[in-house]
């Protein structure tokens, strides 16, 4: 007989969340920095050598959400989601899409819609299932979504991995939808099952927390994606709003340290998956890859947004789509991709976004490798940032050990931090210090 899971909160992360909530936040979600988009130029560089590459791409197709939407965004706004997808054709269409997420799909739009929207992309990309390769190609429902026809039909058209998102709170009514979608979704064998969990929404408490882990453990996901209720009620991206206060970080400790006494393990410090899972495969084998919206095993390290406040990463390059749907539409309606914001990394951006990678993809940092490819003195910055945690935290969160740092599981927690840390020295690097 199986012991019932352990739900309890650490004492040393009880504290943290009451003293020092900023310790303890989800940080997958947060690099590049939000604050470092500036308003779009018009820069035509964007794209600049696009056309000659052929590796790996991902797709994100951000149709807006319920609250966003205020109602059904009917066939004007679907005909321009389709407009900004042919525009990218010539300079991104011959790149295998090894990653993609749909999300909520049927919030505005019936089956033949999705079917004429997959069309539209396998019309203008190169979706690589055609041709065997590995892809992993996600839908986010919402519970209420995944009917038996809707779910047949992905299945269809090339899904092969579902990510449920959990109800806000756990009412009874709310936790027998989320059981129904999950066996309807388990019926068909997709893949991979998975659920997203927010926390940090004003009516949530541990108590309520709790009754959704519980849940969460019974069903046995293959992955669980932690997700601050600041990035799904803000559907911008690059918003600077958030909640996240002690009552947040605490439940961000509680269901952090459930799901690594599950024995599930961790992704940056926010995404757990169960040992087998493509994506813990990936990461022992060093070729876990990440872009702004997660993580993947099918080395695809560009991503391309589609849809209102989508966000975009080629090469060096950052933007992100105007969220209002008027502004969305106009641009479009003017023959233009629907860019707001952009975000260009020179050299110390390109060094940030290695340490970022390596600290959120394996929880270590090759201080020699970077010191070497980049001519960056590191380490001294490393060793000070490791003894000043450590000693504020009055434990081991990072060891350096021959030019390799590691994080402890207690600084895998506080990764966030960390990171932003690391960032901090960079920016104000003297190579003459």
């Amino acid at each position: 007989m199986s012991s019932a899971p352990d739900l309890s909160i650490p004492i040393s992360l009880d504290l943290a969340a009451q003293h020092h909530p900023h310790l303890l936040r989800s940080a997958s979600y947060h690099y590049p920095h939000r604050q470092a988009f500036k308003p779009f130029t018009g820069d035509a560089k964007l794209l600049a050598g696009q056309n000659l590459s052929i590796s790996p791409l991902a797709l994100m197709i951000n149709l807006p959400g319920r609250a966003i939407a205020k109602s059904e965004l009917g066939r004007a706004f679907f005909d321009h989601l389709l407009q900004e997808i042919s525009l990218y054709k010539t300079d991104l269409g011959r790149r295998p899409v090894t990653k993609m997420l749909l999300r909520h799909p049927f919030y505005h739009y019936q089956g033949a819609d999705i079917t004429e929207l997959m069309h539209q992309l396998a019309s203008n990309f190169r979706l690589s299932h055609k041709d065997q390769t590995p892809v992993e190609y996600c839908v986010e429902l919402d519970p209420r979504e995944a009917s038996p026809e809707n779910v047949a039909l992905l299945c269809g058209l090339g899904f092969n991995d579902f990510l449920l998102s959990f109800p806000r709170t756990s009412s009874r009514d709310q936790l027998e939808i989320l059981r129904e979608g999950w066996r309807q979704v388990e019926d068909y064998n997709p893949g991979n099952l998975s659920i997203r969990l927010p926390y940090g929404y004003p009516e949530q408490d541990l108590h309520n927390l709790r009754n959704q882990l519980d849940i969460i453990l019974q069903l046995k996901p293959q992955r669980l994606v932690l997700t601050p209720a600041s990035e799904l009620e803000h559907w911008e991206l690059q918003s600077q709003h958030n909640y996240h206060n002690s009552a947040a970080a605490s439940q961000f400790a509680l269901a952090y340290s459930a799901m690594r006494n599950a024995g599930y393990r961790v992704l940056g410090n926010d995404c757990f998956v169960k040992g087998k899972h493509n994506l813990a495969i990936a990461q022992n084998q060093n070729r876990l890859r990440r872009t702004p919206f997660g993580y993947n095993s099918v080395n695809a390290a560009d991503l391309l947004g589609l849809g209102p406040a989508a966000v975009s990463q080629l090469g060096r390059h950052y933007f992100s789509n105007h969220e209002q749907l008027v502004q969305y539409q106009a641009k479009l309606n003017r023959g233009q991709a629907p860019i707001a914001k952009q975000l260009s990394l020179e050299h110390l951006g390109k060094v940030c976004r290695v340490i970022i990678d390596q600290l959120l993809c394996y929880h270590r940092l090759d201080i020699s490798y970077i010191e070497h490819r980049y001519d960056l003195k590191l380490l001294h910055l490393a060793e000070n940032i490791a003894w000043e945690l450590n000693s504020e935290a009055n434990m081991e969160l990072i060891r350096i050990h021959n030019g390799l740092l590691q994080l402890k599981d207690e600084g895998i927690m506080r990764l966030l931090f960390i990171c932003d840390t690391f960032l901090t020295g960079i920016s104000h690097y003297n190579p003459d210090d």
